[in-house]
């Protein structure tokens, strides 16, 4: 693995991790990855715990807000059940890697992966 295959691996496990239930607990196993040089595996293991967990928290708090900018349907569910809205942000935020910058792209990934999980539910035998 090159160096710039070996970095481009490394940040998707740390924006991977700004996504996980436990961002600490992503790194520590991002660590073991064999692929990784052995630096990168030393820097993953030597994050500083609370910076990654602000890390992740601003993370979240930025893609909710793009999205309740970004699409008056999700606003309105906000306002409507904040407790069923946020048990699907959570959901959406650990499945789908964030990769909009602004509210409409953010708005588009929520509503692709809304579609797709009312499809799965419609039709839950794989094909």
């Amino acid at each position: 693995m090159s160096g710039a295959q070996a970095h481009a691996r490394y940040e998707a496990l740390v924006a991977r991790a700004m996504t996980a239930e436990d961002p600490v607990a992503a790194l520590r196993a991002a660590a073991e990855d064999p692929a990784l040089p052995p630096a990168l595996r030393r820097a993953l293991l030597g994050v500083d715990e609370d910076g990654v967990r602000m890390s992740a928290l601003l993370v979240a708090r930025l893609r909710f807000e793009r999205l309740l900018r970004g699409s008056p349907e999700a606003e309105a569910w906000f306002d409507r059940d904040p407790a069923e809205f946020s048990a699907v942000f959570r959901r959406y935020h650990a499945e789908v890697p964030p990769t909009a910058f602004f509210p409409p792209g953010e708005a588009r990934l929520f509503r692709g992966w809304i579609e797709a999980q009312s499809s799965a539910a419609r039709d839950p035998q794989p094909r």
